[in-house]
């Protein structure tokens, strides 16, 4: 069985990976492009875009039903990134209305006025922390919007999603460490009860928001609505998956551009690249690097073999750094075509392509708008802490300055 030996060594945790995820990736798409680890435990990773593209769009082999985590998850539990096909088809056909671009962008004055609260809130101050003052308090926002919630918990929120997100990669999953069992715990102490209050009050036909929670309380495939263990997989997906990849997304945007001021100056002068300049961050900083899949029969792939039921990490951060399709892969560049730019695999490929990727964009959009009406002076105040959770790639911290 060809799997022992490696040229790089590589898990997420590893620390040379944590210090330089970019240069990982190249050694890994060159030398070892399926990698064999047995730590944290036993998995293996993809890294050439080819292999990745091609795994995405064929859910009969590598299958989502076992979650998208290092651990395996029990098949058919889960929801949206831990189904397949037909099931996967009718959870997203159950919260497709709420993510019609059309809808969204019935929300985009909301959301200007949001971020012109915040940025208001800290403008007089010159300096700030940008993930916590900024970044994260947009989506969050947002997402307590759609699932009714009150706009006050979104620190609450912030203190479960980064352990939820953390356990991606843990070999124990959501029982990995006490930090993580708690913030399960909490977190479905807290939408059980909100998600009962919501029966409630749709039964007793009281005044209740036609928001997502509602939708997804409601509707009907077949005669058949979702279980209560359902609509909470459900909210706890969407509230890591649709804040905290944003916030990494805003962070990571505003970093390179304070890294290289002549970017952040030509953007200025040139606001029609906005768009541009988004999706070139989720290329060059693909929030989260990788997501795992589970294949339902033996695989020989660049002769290495994978046995029924493994572990495969789909390493999306490198398929958007391959040379063989992307011209100068390393160089941030947000004049890049944007047809081609939206090719990137940061919102996932075929049947579990994101379905918040317009709201994510919009929130992006409307982020950068703001910091470059509004704090045209921003630059680095300090070194930044990186995120803690090695699926994802991003900043804990990022002190800035705009006076």
């Amino acid at each position: 069985m060809h799997r022992r030996r490696q040229d790089v060594a590589f898990s997420f945790n590893h620390p040379r990976f944590i210090e330089s995820p970019t240069d990982v990736m190249s050694e890994l798409r060159e030398k070892c492009p399926v990698h064999y680890s047995t730590e944290p435990s036993v998995h293996y990773t993809l890294s050439r875009e080819t292999d990745i593209v091609k795994a995405l769009r064929d859910e009969k082999i590598w299958s989502s039903s076992c979650g998208p985590g290092l651990a395996f998850s029990k098949p058919e539990v889960g929801v949206l990134v831990s189904s397949d096909p037909p099931k996967h088809t009718n959870e997203r056909i159950a919260i497709s209305r709420i993510f019609k671009p059309s809808i969204i962008l019935k929300m985009e004055t909301d959301i200007q006025k949001l971020v012109s609260e915040i940025v208001d809130a800290i403008e007089d101050r010159g300096r700030g922390d940008l993930i916590q003052d900024f970044a994260a308090p947009i989506p969050l926002t947002v997402m307590c919007w759609m699932l009714g919630t009150p706009t006050k918990d979104v620190n609450l929120f912030r203190n479960w999603v980064l352990p939820m997100a953390e356990a991606v990669t843990y070999a124990g999953g959501r029982d990995a460490s006490k930090e993580v069992k708690d913030a399960y715990r909490n977190f479905f102490e807290y939408f059980g009860s909100h998600i009962d209050a919501r029966k409630k009050s749709i039964k007793n036909n009281d005044q209740h928001p036609d928001d997502l929670l509602t939708r997804l309380l409601t509707v009907e495939n077949d005669g058949v609505k979702l279980t209560t263990k359902e609509v909470l997989g459900f909210c706890q997906f969407l509230l890591v998956a649709g804040s905290e990849t944003t916030t990494l997304m805003i962070g990571n945007l505003l970093h390179r551009l304070m890294e290289k001021p002549s970017q952040l100056q030509f953007l200025q002068e040139n606001r029609s690249l906005i768009d541009n300049a988004i999706e070139e961050s989720l290329r060059f900083d693909a929030p989260v690097h990788g997501l795992f899949r589970t294949n339902t029969r033996p695989v020989t792939l660049h002769d290495v073999e994978i046995p029924i039921n493994s572990k495969v990490c789909m390493m999306f951060g490198s398929a958007n750094r391959d040379p063989k399709v992307w011209a100068e892969p390393d160089v941030f560049n947000v004049t890049r075509d944007l047809n081609e730019l939206r090719n990137h695999t940061s919102f996932g490929v075929g049947a579990h392509y994101c379905l918040g990727a317009p709201l994510s964009r919009l929130e992006g959009s409307i982020a950068l708008t703001a910091i470059l009406d509004r704090l045209p002076r921003i630059r680095s105040n300090g070194t930044p802490t990186l995120t803690k959770a090695g699926v994802l790639k991003g900043f804990s911290k990022l002190p800035v300055r705009w006076d």
